[in-house]
């Protein structure tokens, strides 16, 4: 089977599973990476694990009996309560995936019962590897790890401002840029390191490699700002529509609990007064009360108004940073300019609301998915929910009134997601390279 084929395969084992299911082998599979990384630096150091991958990959579901004030939470049973997928449908959805074959489940003894734990399948790890993955499977390969390049792009930002960089000490440059190059791509030097001729050379040389490996790594282009392949510019005009927005939401937000508050002034009762006092006495403390409830009245009325002004301007504004970010991620995905068209932010006029048009797709289905369902929100129709919804359990925390939604919070949160992926050229780098 080729490995595009594998690909496809996995994907549609990840695609058939519900929200939760996928919410929870997401949860598993970060647990089961985090514990393969970690397993990873320490021999490093030196200090080898010899049990086998059948041990070492099996992560702590749920402990029997489940008293949680003696034996506590397991860390997956954390990571689903931040998803509100940790409640009694959890050995269904561990049933499920195991009988998909995307997870095995096994027991092993504790001092108060049994701990039941879980462990991917590599069906499981490539189910959600596909699922989840960023990577659109073309990454080139490159000799520096992303850590490694990360900081050679920072010695080169030092060099260029014929500064060294002010580290006292820094294994990667010491064990990976100085020990594993001849000639040494960085050196130490007073003040901390700088960047070799050698290692100018091969940022400048390799620079478009390592950026399409690595393409959350802020490397500047060599050859300086006017190379860039994204406009800085692009990323400003955004910024500017968010802060814009978020302007208008938090003014609103202030308006409504200005009028909440007039509003329980304006009817809150009059004290009663002590029988011992002068009528006269009495009258005075009721005209004082009847003027604070007149003012308190204007005000809420006043701030009323405010709330209805302020929310259709954070509408608009909101709906204009979500057609801008689709117009730059579009430009992005099909390799175009994204200054094109794209204004900064100003007052819209309700009756000229630009359109959210969603043009295309990227190929990442972690990206792709995420924006069809944050769309489909943003223009009022949200995709049908796949299995039961979140259920968190009742704490202190989640019996707390719910606050109200801001106006524009489903533009905001497309525009925002869209904006995170294109922002300085991250989105071009991973589909063009």
């Amino acid at each position: 089977m080729t490995a595009k084929a594998r690909t496809s395969v996995a994907l549609t084992a990840w695609t058939e599973l519900n929200d939760r299911q996928q919410g929870t082998l997401r949860a598993i599979y970060h647990i089961d990476q985090r514990n393969e990384e970690s397993r990873r630096r320490e021999a490093a150091r030196g200090r080898f694990d010899g049990r086998p991958a059948v041990e070492w990959r099996r992560i702590d579901f749920a402990h029997d009996p489940s008293d949680r004030r003696l034996v506590g939470v397991t860390e997956l049973q954390s990571q689903l309560e931040l998803h509100g997928w940790d409640n009694q449908g959890n050995g269904s959805t561990m049933a499920a995936l195991a009988s998909r074959g995307l997870i095995t489940r096994n027991i092993r003894g504790t001092a108060f019962g049994v701990m039941h734990t879980v462990a991917l399948t590599r069906a499981g790890r490539a189910a959600a590897r596909a699922g989840i993955s960023l990577d659109t499977g073309t990454k080139p390969k490159v000799g520096l790890s992303e850590r490694a390049w990360e900081v050679l792009a920072l010695l080169w930002v030092a060099d260029q401002r014929d500064k060294p960089l002010n580290w006292g000490y820094s294994a990667t440059i010491e064990h990976v840029l100085i020990d594993r190059h001849l000639p040494p791509l960085a050196e130490r030097c007073t003040g901390g390191y700088r960047i070799t001729a050698r290692g100018r050379d091969f940022y400048r040389n390799q620079h478009a490699a390592y950026c399409a490996a690595y393409p959350t790594v802020t490397a500047p282009h060599p050859d300086g700002v006017d190379a860039e392949p994204w406009p800085a510019r692009a990323d400003e005009l955004l910024g500017q529509h968010r802060t814009f927005y978020q302007a208008l939401a938090k003014a609103w937000s202030t308006a409504r609990d200005m009028h909440l508050a007039a509003e329980s002034e304006a009817n809150t009762k009059p004290p009663t007064p002590a029988t011992v006092l002068p009528a006269e006495v009495t009258e005075q403390a009721a005209a004082v009360h009847e003027l604070w409830q007149e003012t308190a009245r204007q005000r809420a009325k006043l701030a009323h108004a405010h709330v209805t002004d302020l929310a259709e301007r954070a509408e608009r504004a909101a709906r204009a940073y979500a057609a801008a970010a689709l117009g730059v991620f579009d430009a992005a995905t099909t390799r175009t300019d994204p200054l094109a068209g794209l204004q900064p932010p100003s007052e819209t006029d309700a009756w000229d609301e630009p359109p959210l048009t969603l043009r295309g797709e990227t190929g990442i289905h972690a990206i792709d998915a995420a924006v069809k369902k944050l769309h489909a929100a943003a223009v009022g129709a949200p995709l049908k929910r796949r299995g039961p919804a979140p259920k968190r359990r009742r704490t202190a925390l989640t019996r707390r009134p719910e606050q109200p939604r801001r106006p524009g919070a489903d533009l905001a949160a497309l525009a925002d997601y869209l904006r995170d992926h294109t922002h300085g050229g991250t989105l071009l780098r991973r589909l063009h390279h």
